[in-house]
This record gives structure tokens, sequence and C-alpha cells, in this order.
């Protein structure tokens, strides 16, 4: 069609339809949804004029009406880290297998932007919400209020007190133990966990397990507390690693955080390995490519991205799914050369830092 300017073309509506046909709105409401109502020779020119117009119905609209649709929510907290983008792929091809359509929201780590993305996805009746929240929880809560009876699905979070809601996460119990393990081995004495503020339910397993093993295995455990950006983490790290008793491992809660403990590692001239090695959480496509190459903790993103699509679209009961891992070892991962690693640290100035957790305040 075209408007009264002669200018671009405009997409038909139902309106134009009934026109074109002689029929009422409700005519064509009935006809075009294969409900009862409507005459057959009636329904084909209907169709026919539908067909002519280039008609094609708004299915937001179409979900309003009915109180029912097939987009569904997923708000992602850091969407800079690629691990977000595996799970996104993985979520998006089980989507378009089953019909369904996934919108995707930023929250940036802010809790007031999260809880604006929860109700605006529940403003528009979406079917249901995957969330890796920034809190404890709380948006989750929201959404249960706001779409009762619809599915919700926590990506790498602890729901703790929290009913009626599906977990999918890597087996994180598996991962610390294999990092700390090797860590152990290789002798390192100190090592610590790169983990976010207080408050986020991102690593509160990982903390519980990686405290457990260090007590088993007599590591000194340091946990370095840092909002999840790379110049929050080189900022934290710089105070740790310039310390004398700085640890000789870190283990960083993903891929991508761990390159920030790398650039700061090259400002304090530190190798990573010999000096402090890293073992990251993801096994990125790009982690193999960093220098030296990042020995990580794998799990398959996509096929996280699956199972959350999967307890989207068939979700009762809720249930979890537990990815699996294993270690990469890369040359990240080494014995710690003590001798040089103590003598380029003494040569740091020594700041304090008030993220930082002691060992004992944690035990």
């Amino acid at each position: 069609m075209t408007n009264q300017q002669g200018g671009s073309q405009q997409p038909a509506g139902i309106r134009d339809v009934a026109r074109k046909a002689a029929v009422s709105v409700a005519s064509v409401s009935f006809a075009l949804n294969g409900q009862p109502g409507v005459a057959e020779d009636t329904r084909r020119r209907i169709l026919a004029a539908a067909a002519e117009l280039g008609y094609r119905a708004n299915p937001q609209a179409q979900a309003l009406r009915r109180g029912r649709t097939t987009t569904y929510g997923l708000v992602i907290r850091n969407f800079s880290n690629p691990f977000f983008l595996e799970v996104l792929t993985g979520a998006e091809r089980a989507a378009d297998e089953a019909g369904a359509t996934l919108l995707l929201l930023d929250s940036h780590y802010s809790t007031e932007r999260e809880r604006m993305h929860v109700r605006e996805m529940a403003a528009q009746r979406l079917a249901g919400l995957a969330i890796a929240p920034v809190g404890n929880g709380e948006s989750v809560l929201l959404w249960q209020q706001l779409r009762p009876g619809t599915p919700v699905v926590a990506l790498n979070a602890s729901m703790d007190g929290i009913a009626g809601v599906s977990r999918v996460y890597p087996d994180n119990a598996v991962g610390v133990e294999l990092a700390m393990r090797r860590i152990a081995e290789l002798g390192h004495s100190s090592a610590a966990f790169l983990s976010a503020p207080r408050g986020m339910a991102a690593d509160t397993d990982r903390l519980r397990y990686f405290r457990r093993h260090a007590r088993e295995l007599d590591i000194r455990p340091q946990v370095m507390r840092s909002p999840l950006t790379i110049k929050d983490v080189r900022k934290a790290a710089g105070t740790l690693l310039a310390r004398p008793d700085a640890p000789t491992a870190i283990i960083t809660n993903s891929d991508y955080t761990a390159l920030g403990i790398y650039k700061t590692a090259h400002d304090l001239s530190l190798r990573i390995g010999p000096d402090v090695s890293v073992v990251g959480h993801d096994d990125l496509p790009t982690s193999e490519l960093l220098d030296p190459p990042l020995a990580t903790i794998r799990t398959d993103g996509q096929e996280m991205g699956r199972a959350l699509m999967a307890r989207l679209l068939d979700w009762d009961p809720p249930t979890d799914y537990v990815a699996p891992v294993q270690l990469v070892e890369r040359a990240s991962l080494q014995s710690p050369d003590l001798v040089r690693s103590s003598s380029v640290r003494a040569a740091q100035c020594d700041n304090s830092v008030t993220s930082l957790d002691t060992p004992r305040a944690h035990v």
C-alpha cells in the first residue's frame, strides 16, 4: 500500500483486508486464526485478500490479546563476556527449532536496570524468563510475582531459598577441585580466587568449594572480590600481586576476567605461569591464543544455552542442568618460581586494599 504522499509502501493492516474482502474486521480475525463462524467461501476470499495485500499478523499484538506468546526473555549481566555469547548461540538455536523467539537484554551489572528489564518483559507477557542475575535472586522473585505460573531459569547463579526455579550451571564442585588439586600438585602453597562482589549470586558455590579444598590441601586461600570488568579486575589484581604474601596461583571466575590478571602481571613484570599461575573458567575460543595460553575449566556454553531453552519450553516441574567440566592444562599453569617471583614482588609497593578477604575471615 502507498501513503497519501506517494511515499514508501506501508504494511497492510487488518482493516485493509476487511475492506478488500468486504467483510467485518471480526470476520478477518476469525478466518486468519482458523476459528469457526466464517463461511468457507468467505474464508477463502479473506485469505486471498490478505495474500494480495501482503498482510502479516502482528505476533506481539496477538499475544497481548490472547494472553500468551512464544517469546521468551534472557537477561544477561555482562554481555562483554564472550561466554554469554556462547550461551545465547545455543539458546537461539534451540528456540528456532521450537518455533520460539528469544529477546536478549543486558543488565550491565545494575540491579536497577535488571529489575527494569524484568518489569518490561512481564508487561509484554513474555512466556518465560532466563536470567544471569546480578543480585541474590530479587529479580527472580519479581518475575514470579508479575508473571506467576510461567517458567524462570537461573543461569550461573545460586537460588537458595527460592522455589520454582530451574538452574543451569557448570559442575562447580568438580571444576574447582580439579584446579585446586593440580595447583597443589605443582607445588603452590597459596592461591586466590577472583570473585564477584558480595551480594551477587554468581560465585557462591565456587567460593565454598575453593575454601574447602584449600583447607584439605593445606593451601593458604585468599579471596579477591572485584566488579567483573577488566578495569576493576586489573585494579584489584594490582594490589593483590604487589603484596609480599601474594598468591602464586589465581583461579578466576571466567576466562574473560583472566585477561585482567594477565594485563596486571605484565604491568608488574610478573610472568604468567612461573611467577603467577592463572586458571580460568569457560574455555573460550580465544583462551588458547593468549600469551601464554590460558589453562581453564572447560564447559560447553552452547549446550548450556540449549539446556536453558529446554527448561523454558518444558518447565513443569523445574529441573537443573549441571554442565560437565574438565581441566584444560596450558602454559599459564606451572610450578611456581619462588625465588624470582619473591624478588620481583619485593620491588613492588606494598599497598593495602579493603576488597581483599583474609583467609581467616571465611574459614
